[in-house]
C-alpha cells in the first residue's frame, strides 16, 4: 500500500539540490536533465566565460559521449564536437541565441541529433537507441554547456563541461 508524503515530509523532498561539478574540475562528460517535478533541481555552470549558473527541476540521465556511425563506418565523439563547436564558434564568449547565424543554429542541431540517447520504457517493450533533438521552441535558451533539446520522456537540457 503506498503512503502519502507528510507535509514535512513533501517540504523536505522539494528542498534538494544538485550542482553539477562544483569545483569545476571534474568533468562528467555528458548529461541530459528532462524537465519533471521530481523535486530535486540541478544546477550547472554554463554560458563559458561569462560562468553563469542556471538551475532546473528533473531527472538526470547519463548520455554516451560516443556514438558509432554506421553509415560512415566510424565512431562520433560527441562531447568532443559539442566543446569544439562552441570553442570555435564563440571562444568561450556565446551570444545571446538571436545574435546566432541560421548557420550556426544548424549546426548545432546537426551536433545535437548525433547525441545517443536511450529510451527505456516500462513493461515488455524494449528499450530502443534513439537520438537527441535541439529543441527549437526553446532556442533562446542555448548557450555553452545548456542546451535545450527533445528526448523520449520531454523536454530536456543537454549539459556538459564549462569552457572557463
Amino acid at each position: 500500500m503506498r503512503r502519502e508524503a507528510t507535509r514535512d515530509e513533501a517540504t523536505v523532498m522539494a528542498m534538494h539540490n544538485v550542482f553539477l561539478d562544483p569545483a569545476g574540475t571534474t568533468p562528467f562528460g555528458l548529461a541530459v536533465i528532462v524537465l519533471a517535478p521530481t523535486g530535486v533541481t540541478y544546477e550547472h555552470q554554463c554560458e563559458g566565460l561569462m560562468t553563469s549558473t542556471r538551475t532546473v527541476e528533473g531527472f538526470l540521465v547519463p548520455v554516451p559521449s560516443n556514438d558509432y556511425d554506421p553509415e560512415a563506418n566510424e565512431a562520433f565523439d560527441a562531447e568532443g564536437a559539442l566543446l569544439s563547436f562552441f570553442h570555435k564558434e564563440f571562444r568561450g564568449n556565446p551570444p545571446p541565441p538571436e545574435q546566432w547565424t541560421p548557420g550556426q543554429v544548424e549546426s548545432l542541431a546537426k551536433l545535437v541529433s548525433r547525441v545517443p540517447f536511450w529510451s527505456t520504457p516500462t513493461g515488455s517493450a524494449p528499450s530502443e537507441l534513439l537520438h537527441l533533438t535541439l529543441d527549437m521552441e526553446r532556442v533562446a535558451e542555448i548557450t555553452e554547456a545548456w542546451v535545450p533539446v527533445k528526448t523520449p520522456y520531454g523536454p530536456g537540457i543537454l549539459v556538459f563541461q564549462n569552457c572557463d
